[in-house]
């Protein structure tokens, strides 16, 4: 049982390195991001959603090299992995983070999903998705990236919910539900950064800036009939005291102020058709974006598992303060999978208070690692000072990888 706790503890060590480095970045991206959706594309709605794809590569680089081979990366980002070896308790702090953050976004989720399933569907207005109908005053919403449901509040009638169904129908369809679940698992395993959780009220308005154009032009819907039911709406839920779809975190409607709801209305009056063909080309455009960076990402990080060759270390009698690494292969001079070739007198001269023949020397070869400093595996082997008697000695190279170890290389 020995392992499990071993590999707990690697895992923790591990993943809140690189998840830390990324985390590191997206404040950099973020802040990318925030700039750029207020300035150069503040007037282009479909640009300021694209922003936010900035942010999937970033998940990727958690294993870069100039972390640890630049002199910038040393001098910034490299800091919160020496922060990390000193105080091995932020590890599973950071871990127990991601674990809280996934149970809450889960349980709100569950908890929604049972509220609605006790609500009726609505008879007078079908759609291809399921509609439930809530009593009383609330936001609508949509809910379920593999069977999604539409709810809308009993107060809209006629043309007014046919409207708003309309506009959730469409949030389904442009995939922004499914958005939403990258975005939370984003942020929760990047969970220290809170401009990712400060952005999510502006992520959800950009969002919202696209289905208002989308829904008015596929439905050929009055944009002065369409801004009057977003704006009642709005006041229904200001005044209503309970927003389920809000507090849920399924609404794309936030919870904001007046200003927000006036420059929305504003985009609405003011909307213009868009060329379908052509926001259809920047898509592909930007997923082969994103896909190169990802790509250009992984060609300069290490691999899942890099080779440490046949780098050698070394300890007399047992005392961890008095270790040498064979960088030169002068002591350990062949290593393959059953034996260890040690040149005994190189060693002599690097212990040579081990000509008494009193104590043992201990050897650690070869080996792996996920990040520079973190890995394991290799091989070890035992030498007794008594049976140095020769210029060259062999020694059995004990390999015990466990089913632990393996899982820890795949990861």
């Amino acid at each position: 049982m020995q392992g499990m706790p071993m590999f707990f503890e690697f895992v923790c060590v591990y993943y809140s390195t690189i998840l830390g480095f990324c985390a590191i970045i997206s404040f950099f991206v973020m802040g990318i991001i925030m700039a750029l959706r207020s300035s150069v594309f503040a007037g282009h709605v479909f640009g300021r959603a694209a922003l936010w794809c900035m942010l999937i590569p970033v998940l990727f680089c958690g294993k870069l090299r100039a972390y640890f081979e630049t002199r910038i990366g040393v001098h910034t980002i490299f800091r919160w992995y020496s922060f990390l070896s000193e105080h091995r308790w932020m590890c599973t702090l950071y871990m127990a983070g991601i674990i809280v953050f996934a149970a809450l976004l889960i349980y709100r989720r569950v908890r929604l999903k049972r509220l609605i399933r006790f609500m009726p569907d609505s008879e007078d207005h079908l759609s291809v998705y399921p509609v439930k109908v809530f009593s009383g005053k609330t936001s609508s919403f949509c809910l379920g990236c593999f069977k999604p449901v539409i709810v809308v509040p009993d107060i809209l009638q006629g043309a007014e919910r046919g409207v708003v169904i309309k506009h959730e129908e469409t949030h389904i369809r442009l995939g922004h539900l499914w958005i939403l679940l990258v975005y939370d698992i984003l942020r929760t395993l990047l969970w220290p950064n809170i401009l990712l959780h400060l952005g999510v009220r502006y992520l959800k308005r950009d969002l919202e800036d696209i289905c208002d154009l989308v829904t008015i032009q596929r439905n050929n819907i009055d944009t002065g009939f369409y801004g009057r039911v977003i704006l009642d709406c709005a006041k229904d839920m200001s005044d209503s005291g309970r927003k389920i779809g809000y507090e849920s975190g399924m609404s794309f409607t936030t919870n904001d102020n007046y200003r927000v709801l006036r420059k929305r209305l504003e985009l609405i009056v003011r909307e213009r058709a868009y060329n379908s063909k052509a926001v259809l080309a920047g898509a592909v455009i930007l997923v082969m974006v994103v896909c190169v960076a990802i790509g250009l990402i992984k060609a300069n990080s290490y691999k899942r598992t890099n080779d440490m060759g046949q780098v050698c270390s070394m300890c007399y009698p047992g005392d961890l303060d008095s270790i040498f690494v064979d960088d030169d292969q002068t002591i350990v001079t062949y290593v393959d999978d059953e034996y260890i070739s040690i040149n005994a007198q190189a060693l002599l001269e690097q212990y040579p208070e081990a000509k008494s023949g009193d104590g043992w020397f201990y050897f650690s070869v070869g080996g792996y690692y996920k990040i520079p400093g973190i890995g394991g595996g290799g091989g070890w082997g035992e030498l007794d000072a008594k049976d140095i008697n020769g210029s060259v000695i062999m020694i059995p190279n004990h390999t015990d990888i466990d089913f632990f170890e393996r899982l820890i290389m795949w990861l």
